[in-house]
């Protein structure tokens, strides 16, 4: 028996998740994150923010703003919209923040995105931001993370390849050397004379943030140090060790991963500590 049959097709709609804290008597409102730039063009003196969505149809729409503290537009900046070329209806943008200094100067600044995916519109705030210049002042008592995301993304549902989307993390804490790490080969000869073979200088720096709640650190394992296939380290405080870790190449350690320590068991922040190394290991001598 023939019957009349109507296929149609749905596509699966996946709007961005905003988490919401419940009050349980240690309530905690969204923190600034610092962010520093000017002073020169230097790198570790210039912090950048990138913030992304992706969309389920090109009928689809959104938003990125940067807004002041009274939640004004930035006159005069024009924000950027890239599309992931690996990833079909999803987009960022990263703010260069020295642009926003010099358009309207430090102060408190929200990265807000809206959209209307699926028929479903919403808007959150990505990040909220005390932006400041930079000086030795300013940016003692920190460190940065600033990475280059270009890996296929699963926990943010985004293939980034081929974007090289840049963004950083200025936090309180500190980024400093570790331990050497020589790492000898030599060659016994039959006559029990030793030669070197090669000699490496493969030394590793610790990263150990003040204590944060999980919305700062959850960042650092699954986004920086995770997802970041190029990260740059910088330390900016007056007792570190070293004063050249200024947007040093590093790159996250086999065996090693990010590790937490709460100082005081009945708050609710709590220290990570991690070690990276050297992204260029060309330090060596050998026969």
């Amino acid at each position: 028996m023939l019957q009349e049959r109507i296929k149609t097709f749905y596509k699966g709609v996946q709007l961005p998740v905003v988490f919401s804290e419940q009050d349980r008597g240690f309530f905690k409102c969204c923190e600034p994150m610092k962010v520093l730039a000017g002073n020169g063009l230097e790198s570790w003196k210039n912090d950048v923010s990138s913030a992304w969505i992706k969309t389920s149809d090109p009928s689809d729409s959104f938003t990125f703003k940067v807004v002041n503290s009274q939640g004004l537009p930035v006159a005069g900046y024009v924000v950027s919209v890239n599309e992931f070329p690996n990833e079909a209806g999803a987009y960022y943008t990263t703010v260069n923040w020295l642009d926003i200094l010099n358009l309207e100067g430090a102060g408190c600044y929200s990265i807000l995105i809206t959209y209307n995916i699926g028929g479903y519109s919403g808007a959150f705030t990505w990040g909220v931001y005390n932006l400041q210049p930079y000086t030795i002042e300013n940016a003692i008592g920190t460190a940065r993370l600033r990475v280059v995301f270009n890996l296929n993304q699963t926990i943010e549902g985004i293939n980034f390849t081929g974007s090289n989307v840049q963004d950083s993390i200025r936090f309180k804490g500190q980024i400093d050397k570790d331990q050497p790490n020589t790492e000898i080969k030599n060659l016994t000869y039959r006559n029990r004379t030793v030669k070197t073979i090669v000699n490496e200088y493969l030394p590793t720096y610790l990263i150990e943030t003040d204590p944060y709640t999980d919305e700062v650190l959850k960042k650092f394992e699954t986004l920086y140090l995770l997802s970041g296939n190029e990260i740059f380290i910088s330390d900016y405080n007056a007792h570190s060790n070293s004063y050249e870790i200024l947007d040093l190449p590093a790159s996250m350690l086999e065996g090693e991963s990010p590790e937490r320590e709460k100082p005081d068991q009945y708050s609710r922040a709590a220290v990570l500590t991690c070690k990276v190394g050297d992204r260029n290991i060309n330090k060596r001598t050998f026969y």
